[in-house]
């Protein structure tokens, strides 16, 4: 039927809605009349089949209907339940056409109250400051945005922590303490509480804020209790070694390898930057008492930033840690081993200002550990391992560790290499339990010597002397006789002569290194012969340069902020004299540990560590002096061994002009008849050596002869009453030895060339000592 034609009167809005309604009852209509004639079509269907089913009996039989399943209706994932606002309008619309469902009032409800916009607060009110009356005053114009810190809206906390850090942070300064104090108990829990929120900005706020509360506080007791759980759980320094929940039977040893966080808990460098210096504020604050009833907590968040994988982080670490060593020395002695351990990715890092930093703070390590756990740390250091003890590993995989002093010691920066040998000096000058120590630290000094850059094994070795200088003030008393009584080492004839010192492993140190003579030693004037003007106190500078204590041209160290204060005095010259007496005293007190395992790598075919080994065996020779006859037979074994073996053979200059240097100074230093007993059986037609053995021995005796006459030939004032001096007994049986040797008949080129080198080695310098029969 067509609609009822509109009223006059009425607007054409609702003449469009009657339109609309009876458009829908003619629909209405329409599809009732549709679904009866289905139904009726239905039963008709029905009845015909009942009556065809009657006339088969196995129709009759119980039929199990089919149940169909409804599939589910396609829902969005939990984390897109967004989206659903997107379609909100449309869904809107529809039903306002075809209504089928009617939403529950709760869920607009809760939609209408949640915060999706920051309100304004008082904080907004005041631009510049905020009333400071009283603290309840002060903290009632906070309390709006403290309470936003709780809210479900990143917009609304983020906003909210910057009026709180534009307030406590930047304008701290105007408060006073009371006040302070009154808004650190209110906000530290909800502060504490965004310390694990969702967004990174919000994390970094807070620990802003907080560290801002801590540094200007007056009083941290009733903050600790929260603050450290809190840290603990955000660095993730519980059970850094893994090892708290076995018992102390079981648990392995430490890992002695550098170990870094690989996934820390805070995945933002940032935020993980800001919580150190929280860190390092909160230490500074706490008092004695409150670190020591929070030691474990104190020490476990320092050792979980210095392992942090954030290079800043671990600087930030290094910092914190030596202030806290230095301010709680005497409750760290059972921390320490822990706190070294831990420093060992830093010593290791790629960047230089962080190994120079980890050094200062293992240096402040060490003096909380002394007499206790200083000597695990150096162990740990350079990875000494007890050869009666394997671990349980070891069997089934390859096991290795690594020696920290070695790398430090040929680090590829030279400030840090500078700053390692300064540290070592340093440890052995000032740490009160260094006995303990010198025989592991000493050799790393020493290797200073042999350094590439040449300003730096120059300050080595006045460094050395420095040393030396200190063990003659602690050993004066067993020093006091030698002092006196003018002793000294016959190779010195009497103290006239002088061997140069080998500077980075090179006879004479190399070009541009200078020498200068000390005075010989004298024994007392009894009878009063010598005037007062012409004593002369040994070690003291001989000659022109007496006068001035002139060392020549001084070496400008460069000028660091980390530098240790003690050694800021030290004077660096490249004219280098005779070591002093304490430092020959010194060396060769520690020598004995070491030498016969160094002559186990001269003969080792690879380059770099017959190299090492012989740098450090020269540096040994150039202190210990004449002291090293005790293992001449064996030095002069492993020396035969590399002249003739393939370290040798492969030809590299800077390993055979080593090995040459060492072999000088044997000949300088030792009495000659020494160590012609220990090679003249070379020249023996019956020796049982092999050829290359037999010429390796000449080799070493030629360049033996040269450091001898070298030692002669410097004698001052010469005396023609020496002679050939030490040499006197030796000379004539070579060349009776050289005279009947079947070397004499060797085709080889090379054998040859190596007679012709010994014979000009003493020829030439002591002809007019030697007689026509000799000659001939």
């Amino acid at each position: 039927p067509k609609p009822p034609p509109p009223l006059t009167g009425q607007p054409p809005a609702a003449c469009s809605r009657r339109r609309a309604r009876g458009a829908m009852a003619a629909a209405q209509d329409v599809d009732d009349i549709w679904a009866e004639m289905q139904r009726e079509s239905r039963s008709t269907a029905a009845g015909a089949g009942r009556s065809k089913k009657a006339f088969d009996i196995s129709d009759l039989q119980r039929e199990r209907t089919k149940t169909t399943r409804r599939t589910p209706a396609k829902r969005l994932d939990a984390s897109m339940q967004w989206m659903e606002k997107w379609a909100r309008p449309l869904n809107l619309q529809m039903e306002v056409a075809f209504p089928s469902r009617v939403e529950a009032p709760a869920e607009a409800t809760e939609d209408e109250m949640r915060m999706t916009e920051a309100p304004r607060t008082l904080v907004d009110a005041f631009e510049d400051e905020l009333p400071t009356g009283t603290p309840e005053t002060f903290l009632a114009y906070l309390q709006r945005d403290i309470n936003c810190l709780g809210e479900d809206s990143f917009a609304v906390r983020l906003q909210s922590l910057q009026k709180l850090e534009r307030v406590l942070v930047h304008r701290i300064d105007s408060l006073s303490t009371d006040i302070v104090d009154k808004v650190a108990d209110a906000v530290l829990k909800p502060l504490l509480k965004r310390m694990k929120d969702k967004s990174e900005k919000c994390r970094e706020m807070s620990a802003r804020i907080l560290r801002s509360l801590v540094e200007n506080a007056s009083d941290l007791s009733g903050m600790l209790p929260y603050t450290f759980p809190t840290l603990v759980a955000r660095l993730g320094c519980e059970d850094l070694d893994g090892v708290a929940h076995l018992p102390e039977v079981m648990r392995p040893d430490p890992e002695q390898k550098p170990m870094e966080l690989a996934r820390p808990v805070e995945d933002s460098e940032e935020v993980r930057l800001e919580l150190a210096r929280f860190v390092s504020s909160l230490l500074a604050r706490c008092t004695p008492t409150q670190v020591y009833s929070y030691i474990d907590e104190a020490t476990g968040l320092l050792r979980a930033q210095a392992m942090d994988p954030f290079h800043e982080v671990k600087a930030m670490a290094c910092e914190t840690m030596i202030a806290f060593c230095h301010n709680h020395s005497e409750m760290l002695l059972h921390f320490a081993e822990p706190m070294g351990r831990s420093l060992t990715s830093c010593l290791t890092h790629n960047h230089a200002k962080i190994r120079i930093s980890a050094l200062r703070a293992l240096t402040a390590v060490l003096w909380c550990g002394v007499w206790k756990h200083n000597h695990e740390i150096v162990q740990v250091l350079m990875a000494w391992q007890d050869p009666n003890k394997v671990p349980i590993k070891a069997f089934y995989e390859p096991l290795t560790n690594v020696n920290y002093m070695s790398t430090l010691t040929f680090d590829r920066h030279p400030a840090v290499r500078r700053f390692w040998f300064e540290t070592l000096a340093y440890w052995l000058l000032r740490i009160p339990d260094k006995v303990d120590h010198e025989p592991y630290i000493f050799p790393y000094l020493l290797s200073g010597l042999c350094d590439e850059n040449e300003e730096i094994a120059l300050e080595a070795f006045w460094l050395i002397e420095r040393c030396g200088e200190l063990y003659e003030r602690e050993k004066e008393e067993d020093l006091r006789k030698t002092k006196q009584y003018g002793f000294d080492y016959g190779w010195t004839y009497g103290g006239r002569a002088f061997a140069p010192f080998p500077l980075q492993a090179m006879w004479a140190g190399g070009k541009t290194v200078q020498h200068i003579r000390r005075t010989a030693a004298h024994g007392p004037d009894f009878l009063g012969e010598i005037e007062l003007g012409e004593h002369k106190q040994r070690d003291a500078i001989a000659g022109e340069a007496a006068k001035q204590m002139d060392f020549g041209e001084e070496v400008q160290l460069p000028v660091r902020d980390y530098a240790w204060p003690e050694l800021r005095d030290l004077t660096v010259h490249r004219t280098l004299p005779r070591p002093r007496l304490g430092a020959r005293c010194w060396v060769r007190t520690h020598t004995r540990r070491y030498i016969k395992a160094t002559f186990n790598d001269v003969v080792d075919f690879r380059d770099c560590t017959a190299l090492n080994a012989g740098r450090l065996l020269c540096m040994s020779l150039a202190y210990t002096e004449e002291g090293v006859t005790e293992w001449l037979q064996p030095m002069t074994a492993a020396l035969c061994k590399f002249y003739s073996g393939r370290a040798w053979a492969a030809g590299d200059q800077q390993v055979t002009k080593t090995y040459d240097t060492i072999c000088k100074l044997l000949g300088a230093y030792l009495d000659p008849a020494s160590y012609w007993q220990q090679l003249k059986d070379a020249f023996s037609p019956e020796c049982a050596l092999e050829m290359d053995q037999r010429m390796a021995s000449a080799r070493i005796l030629a360049l033996c002869i040269e450091g001898s006459v070298s030692a002669l030939q410097s004698v001052e004032p010469p005396d023609p009453k020496l002679g050939m001096g030490r040499l006197e007994p030796v000379i004539p049986e070579l060349v009776v030895a050289m005279h009947g040797s079947d070397l004499l008949l060797s085709p080889s080129p090379d054998s040859r060339a190596m007679l012709w080198s010994l014979l000009f080695s003493f020829l030439e310098p002591l002809r007019q000592h030697l007689t026509s029969s000799q000659v001939s």
